[in-house]
């Protein structure tokens, strides 16, 4: 299936953050010492704890080559201490991995992960924090920072988020462990294994060393870390800090609100019909868009939605195989959830 076109300007603008409300400028350079411990997730054998696995990677292995890379390019600045959870292939429960950070004094948890989806149609890189006050502050101060730097590899960002679980607590063990012994904690979630928009990239020999050098830049940049041995100097870096929330950051748990489309013309020539979509999400981003051209029987691989617009334009081809085209589109938030419009009809087609 051929993607639709979209144009340069919009694919710039992709790699926004998203958006919540920002408050205070951060400004303060650390003035003790910084204790960090990175998480390698996973980590075991035979089929226990071993991460995604596709395309021959495994994220157990990914995840401790990142980590790796990230303390050796942390260790590069002064005044900080990095730890691993974890330095051989071997399981440690999230509890363990939470006390350890405890036993050193540490000032963050940072737990390496790779992605993948059930339905192998996601792609890009997101972090998750905790939903509760300091700690989900602290999460999403990190994670624009930490969007900011992997959006430099190309990879797409799909933002900072939080969840509970049914017992109201965070979600994802690792936060929830590390929280309650009063450790800031986020998961990065680097990029998926199973999608094609993200392969050429892991696939380059040197990807999780710029992966570690971008997480260790952004911990350095969010603490203000300086380096003598590199001339490093982040003291006076700023950054907007996110009021700290008064109730859990719980997640969206609605589709988005519409997706509205037309087909304003059709050419015969090139085959092309241009759609224009409308959208909104009024709880979270609308991050992603797909187009079928067969009345939704299937779906082109997911584009990246402009998420600065609530209307755009853009192309679908339409085969000659097609006789009676009919456009319909789905608009997704970052919380995977989309809704879908209603059929178009392609006029002179």
């Amino acid at each position: 299936m051929k993607k639709v076109l979209v144009s340069f300007a919009i694919i710039m603008s992709l790699f926004s953050f998203l958006f919540l409300p920002s408050f205070t400028i951060k400004t303060e350079a650390a003035n003790k010492p910084v204790v960090i411990v990175i998480d390698p997730g996973h980590g075991g054998t035979g089929d226990r704890n071993l991460g995604a696995q596709y395309n021959g990677f495994s994220e157990k292995d990914l995840t401790l080559k990142v980590a790796n890379a990230m303390k050796a390019e942390l260790e590069k600045y002064d005044n900080v201490t990095v730890y691993l959870t974890r330095t051989t292939d071997g399981f440690i429960s999230l509890e363990d991995r939470a006390a350890f950070a405890k036993s050193v004094n540490a000032d963050f948890v940072y737990s390496i992960h790779f992605n993948a989806s059930t339905e192998h149609n996601f792609y890009g890189s997101e972090v998750w924090t905790s939903a509760f006050g300091s700690f989900y502050q602290a999460g999403y101060d990190f994670g624009q920072i930490e969007s900011g730097e992997l959006s430099t590899l190309g990879l797409y960002q799909k933002g900072v988020k939080s969840k509970l679980g049914s017992t109201g607590k965070d979600y994802y063990g690792i936060i929830r462990a590390s929280v309650a012994r009063n450790i800031p904690c986020v998961i990065i979630e680097h990029a998926y294994l199973d999608h094609g928009y993200d392969l050429p990239l892991l696939k380059q020999a040197d990807f999780t060393s710029k992966l570690g050098v971008c997480d260790a830049t952004a911990v350095a940049k969010y603490f203000k870390l300086t380096s003598s041995s590199t001339g490093i100097d982040y003291s006076g870096y700023k950054f907007t800090s996110v009021k700290k929330p008064g109730a859990p950051v719980r997640q969206d748990l609605t589709d988005p609100d519409y997706c509205n489309i037309s087909v304003i013309s059709y050419d015969k020539s090139s085959r092309n019909a241009l759609v224009q979509m409308s959208t909104k999400d009024s709880q979270s981003p609308i991050i992603y868009f797909a187009y079928s051209y067969d009345g939704g029987k299937t779906f082109s691989y997911l584009q990246m939605w402009d998420r600065t617009q609530e209307t755009q334009s853009f192309n679908v081809n339409i085969p000659k195989s097609v006789t009676n085209p009919i456009i319909v589109c789905r608009a997704y938030n970052n919380f995977e959830l989309f809704t879908q419009s209603a059929p178009a009809v392609v006029p002179g087609y």
